[in-house]
Parts: C-alpha cells; sequence; structure tokens
C-alpha cells in the first residue's frame, strides 16, 4: 500500500475545528495503515504545516480561492482515491471543484449532517460518491430510507486520557481566582448557528435566580464575529458577568492548548474580562458547573463528549436527532421554542432563553441532578473512542480500491 496516496479534502490536521480534529484522525489511521497521505488542509497557512505531520499537508490558504491551486495538489499528489470529511452543505461545492480539476477516481464521503431531514439536492450529490460514512445511527437511517448505501456508523471520538474530570477542582478555580464562583461554559465558534446569543440573554435571569453566587459566563470563542458579544453582554447589564479567551483576535480555528502544565501567576481570570491563553483547553472546560451548547442545528459537536469526558454537567439543543443522540442521557437536552428551516433543509431548533436560564439554574442547584449527569455523561463519553471512526474509513478506503 505504500505506493498508493490517498488524499483527503477537509479542514487542516492542524486545526482545532471539528472537521480539524477528524481529519487528524482519519489522516494518522490511514498513514498508520500503510497508505501514503496527502491533505488538502482548508484554511491552513504555509507556515503552519512545514514538518507537521508525517504525512503531506497541502495548505489552501495561498491567497485567492482555495480551489485555485486544487488542479496542482492533484496533479502532484497523484492520489488514487479521495476521502471527503465535511458537511452535505460543502461537499457539494468540494464535489463540483475536484471534477473541474479533472478528477475521476473514487471518493469515499465522511458525511455531515448539520441537523435533519437533507434537500434532494445535497442527497443526490452524495449518490456519486463510491462509499460513505454516516456519523450517526441517526443520519445512516435517514440515508438509508433515502435509498443511499451506507458502508458504515462512523463517530468521531474523544480521547479519554486527555478529556477526563480535574482532580483537584477546587484548587483549579482558585489558581484561576474562581472561587466561590459559579462558571458556565459556552464553548462554541461566534457564528449564527452556535445560537450564542441566546445564552447570553439567559444570563440576566441566572444571575437574579443565583443570586447569593458570583456567576461567570466563560464564552470560548471571539468577541466579535457573528455578534458583538461584548456589547450584547453589556447592553443586557452583565458585561461583568462575561469573560473570553485573553486575545481580541483569538483565533477560533486555532484554538489553545488542549493540555499541559501552566503558572497560575499569569493565567488567573484577569479582571478585563479575559482568560490568559497559558489556560489549556481541558482545565477550561474543568472549571465550569455547566457547559451549555444551543447550537439551532448540528451533527455530534466535540463538545458534547468533551464536557462529557470531563464530568461537567451539559444542557444541549433537543434536535431529536443526531446531537440528541450523541448526548444520550448524559444531559438536560431543551425543546425548541420555534423550528424553522434551514439552508439543505434541515429543522433549526431554536431555544428561548428563558428555559436556558431555568435549566442553569436548576442544574447548579440541584446536586442530585449534577450528580446523574456526571456519572450518564462519563459512561456515555466512554462508548465515543476514535476506534470506530479510524477503522470505519480504512475499511471504507480498502473496499473502494482495487
Amino acid at each position: 500500500m505504500g505506493e498508493v496516496t490517498i488524499a483527503i479534502l477537509s479542514d487542516a490536521p492542524t486545526l482545532t475545528t471539528g472537521f480539524g480534529v477528524t481529519t487528524k484522525r482519519i489522516a494518522a489511521a490511514l498513514h498508520e495503515a500503510g497508505w501514503n497521505v496527502a491533505c488538502f488542509g482548508l484554511k491552513a497557512r504555509p507556515e503552519e504545516v512545514i514538518d507537521s505531520t508525517d504525512y503531506h499537508i497541502w495548505p489552501a490558504e495561498r491567497g485567492g480561492h482555495w480551489t485555485d491551486s486544487l488542479g496542482q495538489f492533484l496533479a502532484v499528489m497523484r492520489p488514487r482515491l479521495l476521502v471527503l470529511n465535511m458537511d452535505a452543505y460543502n461537499a457539494v461545492e468540494c464535489l463540483d471543484a475536484i471534477r473541474a480539476a479533472g478528477w475521476s477516481g473514487p471518493v469515499v464521503s465522511y458525511v455531515v449532517f448539520d441537523g435533519l431531514p437533507v434537500g434532494k439536492y445535497y442527497l443526490n450529490a452524495q449518490r456519486s460518491c463510491d462509499a460513505i460514512l454516516a456519523s450517526s445511527h441517526t443520519a445512516a437511517s435517514y440515508l438509508r430510507d433515502s435509498g443511499l448505501q451506507v458502508v458504515g456508523v462512523a463517530p468521531p471520538g474523544v480521547d479519554q486520557s486527555v478529556f477526563a474530570p480535574y482532580s483537584d477542582t477546587a484548587s483549579l478555580r482558585r489558581q484561576l481566582r474562581l472561587a466561590d464562583t459559579t462558571v458556565i461554559g459556552v464553548f462554541a465558534t461566534n457564528t449564527e448557528r452556535k445560537q450564542i446569543a441566546r445564552v447570553l440573554s439567559a444570563l440576566p435571569a441566572v444571575r437574579d435566580e443565583l443570586a447569593t453566587s458570583r456567576i461567570l459566563l466563560y464564552l470560548h470563542c471571539r468577541p466579535t464575529g457573528y455578534w458583538r458579544l461584548a456589547d450584547i453582554a453589556y447592553d443586557l447589564g452583565v458585561g461583568e458577568n462575561v469573560i473570553f479567551p485573553a486575545v481580541s483576535a483569538f483565533d477560533e480555528m486555532r484554538g489553545v492548548p488542549t493540555s499541559g502544565r501552566w503558572a497560575a501567576s499569569t493565567a488567573e481570570a484577569r479582571p478585563d474580562g479575559v482568560l490568559a491563553p497559558e489556560v489549556p483547553y481541558v482545565d477550561r472546560i474543568n472549571c465550569c458547573d455547566v457547559v451549555v451548547n444551543v447550537p439551532h442545528s448540528g451533527d455530534i459537536e466535540q463538545v458534547i463528549l468533551e464536557a462529557q469526558a470531563c464530568g461537567v454537567p451539559l444542557i444541549h439543543t433537543d434536535d431529536q436527532g443526531v446531537m440528541a443522540e450523541a448526548v444520550g442521557a448524559g444531559g438536560v437536552l431543551l425543546r425548541a421554542c420555534d423550528v424553522g428551516i434551514g439552508r439543505t433543509g434541515e429543522r433549526t431548533h431554536h431555544i428561548a432563553p428563558a428555559d436556558i436560564a431555568e435549566a442553569i439554574v436548576l442544574t447548579v442547584r440541584d446536586q442530585a441532578l449534577r450528580a446523574r449527569l456526571r456519572r450518564a455523561g462519563l459512561e456515555n463519553a466512554r462508548q465515543y473512542t476514535w476506534a470506530a471512526l479510524e477503522t470505519g474509513v480504512c475499511n471504507a478506503v480498502a473496499r473502494c480500491l482495487p
């Protein structure tokens, strides 16, 4: 297999996006199985990929549109098969782009659905692929009911040697100057789909209801993106209750170190409303009393598994679909107050701020509920190892190669 090159088209494995994380696992598994691997790394810059992995990463951010260098990538790498790792909406553009670049080889699609149902236009694009892997049983059943063949179910995973409950949360909070503080965490990009503004809108009611506690909402995102979140917080009267990562230009695609040691003297929660970059991602999750994730649509959100693996109670959108499957019994699921239709025909589930506030207050106050969510979350996360994705992709690739 060493002479056979497999190409992957997705977010670069150097990034901390959900697609970046899964691409890293897919590429490493294919490399370890004996194939040559070349990643056409969307959103990657040339300086980020030099000697970063044992396989080749072609940074797509070279100025201009990413399709400008796709043909050169395919001509230089000469892959025998291409793995597509992205959502159904973007897959249409990418499939058109590879065909325009002259690609006629087999395609394995690891397809993600940001909600169900999916319009025929997007499903028909998947029909042109040689093998389809689904990320969840819910999505696999939907695809099969729609007449598409699914070769496997391969959910993303969580590394429980990294994401685990903190041994001394009280000490962690003291080091961050968060003692005697109720910390609500939101780990999501500042984009419309993630609906962070609804959590902000819930915060005044949470603060008023939990008046005996100091309340902080930690938003692990850029203050300015789809929303100007700091401005909204001050308009709502909760500006002093919201903190962000330290750098105003915080790069959501590149994140902070996942784990590691840091000096408490430099990583305290600062009075200017930020959390210093020295604090690793896992510690940021572990210092939370509750993690809230209420996108109006989505697939298996990585933070679901990460929060559960850290033993932190989770509040999440109930989409009655893929996301709810991933949460399982390890979270408080919130039903939508309004259901709309998204760009691929999927249902969009908007959660009322009042319902978010009620769930946060209940979870913070009810110790029995917190203990139950912790147990159920840890048990659910244990089911999501990376082996399913790594094995599933390798099997799909082998199936498609002559």
